[in-house]
């Protein structure tokens, strides 16, 4: 027999969160964004924060954090940054992703990674990816040998550009910052980017920045937020920053200044960081899922993942499901072109829905998206 609780995450008591953590040894995947800190520091931001407590006689049994909008549709804790999810529970109990939503009282549960290892049973999804990783737990010099031996020419081009930027522009250092200007200019770099590229800026939401800031200000708990820079004669050309735990570096924020363009700042920051994976107390370098061109050079882990939504039990839930149903088979009569486009159309939704937490910000979204997508289409 389960008990089940809703609460809010800052209302999280030490021995659920210490019975947290004892979950999260479970499956093969370990990540910062499954920590109840995690969970605490993104309930700071947000008000639509919650966590599902199961318990039984042996204490926590599993955990269900998310977003809870007002119609009771949920998302993972942490959208849109939270690229990577998982529901942590014991091993061995007889619990269902749907029996997940019931307690909630959530009645949809869409989701772009939710790892399998370690989590809930969940019905199939509608799609399956891959997170990349680089896992280092040697030699860091013998793992870029092994990833040299695939990528030849790519590597052999990274120390060409790393010696020319040396050359030209004086020595090359990777640091750990916790400098606001640097967080800063990162994130500056960062929706250049999306402004550049036409997609959704996620961090325009003062919530996202000061979910940052946050992060890297945290001294006390387990998660706390990594910036790491390269610079190239004392300027900070490149940054990435994500939340860090128990030797997971999970970035979720890469860019570079424009300026520096033909020396590859990013990919060069990812070798360096490699090399000094091991002074720097890590172990996995998280990368997400998705295929961004830099992740293979690098990746030497790949586990699956899950996309979809979970609709709840009931005649709402079938409603639901129902519908969905309908909506993609009408899409595959439309032909390949419509049901990419109605595909791609979804996915840049589903960001600005999960970034924009009020309507007049999501209408925003939405109609600049629309012209977007119409000028390039």
């Amino acid at each position: 027999m389960y008990q089940a609780e809703t609460i809010r995450p800052g209302e999280l008591n030490a021995r659920d969160r210490q019975e947290w953590i004892g979950l999260l040894s479970v499956g093969s995947l370990r990540s910062p964004l499954f920590h109840p800190d995690f969970a605490a520091v993104v309930g700071r931001q947000r008000g639509d924060a919650r966590l599902l407590l199961v318990r039984d006689r042996q204490g926590l049994a599993a955990v269900f954090a998310h977003h809870r909008r007002p119609d009771g549709f949920a998302r993972p804790i942490g959208s849109v940054f939270s690229d990577l999810h998982a529901v942590p529970m014991r091993a061995g109990l007889n619990l269902r992703m749907t029996d997940m939503l019931r307690m909630a009282g959530v009645k949809a549960f869409r989701f772009a990674a939710l790892a399998d290892a370690g989590s809930v049973r969940f019905e199939p999804a509608h799609g399956h990816h891959t997170t990349l990783a680089a896992v280092v737990t040697g030699d860091p010099a013998g793992f870029l040998a092994e990833r040299t031996r695939e990528h030849p020419k790519k590597f052999k081009s990274f120390r060409r550009l790393a010696r020319k930027l040396e050359t030209e522009q004086g020595p090359v250092e990777l640091k750990i910052s916790r400098e606001a200007s640097d967080l800063a200019s990162l994130l500056e770099w960062k929706r250049e980017q999306f402004r550049a590229s036409g997609r959704h800026d996620v961090l325009s939401p003062a919530w996202a920045r000061s979910l940052m800031k946050r992060l890297l200000e945290r001294d006390g708990g387990d998660v706390r937020g990594r910036m790491i820079v390269l610079e190239a004669g004392g300027r900070t050309i490149a940054a990435e920053f994500g939340p860090s735990w128990g030797g997971v570096f999970h970035p979720w924020l890469a860019a570079y200044s424009p300026d520096w363009r033909a020396y590859s700042p990013g990919h060069l920051l990812v070798m360096k960081l490699i090399e000094a994976m091991p002074e720097l107390g890590l172990e996995r370098y998280e990368m997400g899922p998705g295929c961004a061109d830099y992740k293979k050079y690098f990746a030497s882990d790949r586990t699956p993942v899950h996309a979809g939504t979970i609709h709840s039990p009931g005649l709402q839930g079938r409603l639901g499901h129902h519908g969905e149903r309908v909506w993609r088979n009408g899409l595959r009569l439309c032909g390949n072109r419509v049901e990419a486009l109605a595909a791609r159309a979804q996915r840049r939704m589903d960001v600005i829905a999960a970034a924009e937490t009020n309507a007049l910000s999501r209408l925003m979204g939405v109609t600049r998206a629309a012209g977007t997508m119409l000028r390039h289409d």
